[in-house]
């Protein structure tokens, strides 16, 4: 809805009409010569030859990853969507580095994954680009007008609420966000090594690490328990 799949094809249709000679709908353009250009975008399967919409998706990639060259246009809508949340960033999170590191070519991604913003720290050809949107008394309005930067949220519950969604079900999955968001934040992730650190062990936990359970008796295990609960209804 913000207009980045438009944006996309639009940069990949420039990039043929100036290589062919033609008018360019641009002030100036410096694009420079293209061999291939190769697209990954929108959703569908082939269930006929037993193909996922997930299988699909990847086998283009796939196709992408082995073909283009450093001379090569690519754009990319969305890759690692239709797997578990954890699989598909990670999946994601690998193409992105492999075509910045590897091979080189140009390339337009656009994702959902902000966990993936993080790479413009530690890869010197990656910038990150969002489109400039607006909240106005509770609406969303959307500009379409990219700008340098990266978006702070998504707004897929507002997009599900234009599209006619009931009013009961918008609101729960605005409740639903807010819990999964306030949860997330407990987590860091760290760019290098793609992983998770939780946040330091509780009250329970430091206490069960300092037993000698081996040391215990009968009565002081049964002590140590009530202490154990003790805590844990406090830190409930």
């Amino acid at each position: 809805m913000a207009g980045k799949s438009t944006y996309l094809r639009q940069n990949a249709l420039i990039a043929i009409l100036a290589q062919m000679g033609s008018f360019v709908p641009a002030t100036a353009a410096h694009i420079g010569v293209v061999d291939r250009i190769f697209s990954r975008v929108g959703a569908a399967d082939d269930l006929a030859a037993g193909r996922s919409t997930f299988m699909v998706e990847m086998v283009e990639t796939a196709a992408i990853m082995h073909q283009s060259t450093n001379r090569s246009f690519v754009i990319l809508d969305e890759i690692g969507r239709g797997t578990a949340t954890y699989d598909g960033l990670s999946i994601a999170w690998a193409v992105m580095e492999a075509l910045a590191k590897e091979n080189g070519c140009r390339t337009l991604f656009a994702t959902h994954y902000h966990e993936l913003t993080q790479l413009e720290k530690t890869l010197p050809t990656v910038a990150c680009k969002t489109m400039r949107i607006r909240e106005w008394n509770g609406k969303v309005i959307f500009l379409h007008e990219v700008i340098s930067g990266a978006a702070d949220r998504s707004y897929g519950i507002h997009v599900a609420a234009l599209a006619g969604l009931p009013q009961a079900v918008i609101d729960r999955a605005s409740q639903i966000l807010t819990t999964l968001e306030a949860e997330k934040k407990e987590g860091i992730i760290v760019p290098d090594t793609f992983m998770t650190t939780p946040k330091g062990p509780s009250a329970v936990e430091r206490q069960l690490l300092t037993l000698d359970v081996d040391a215990l008796s009968p009565r002081e295990a049964l002590d140590i328990l009530y202490q154990i609960k003790n805590l844990a209804l406090n830190e409930g």
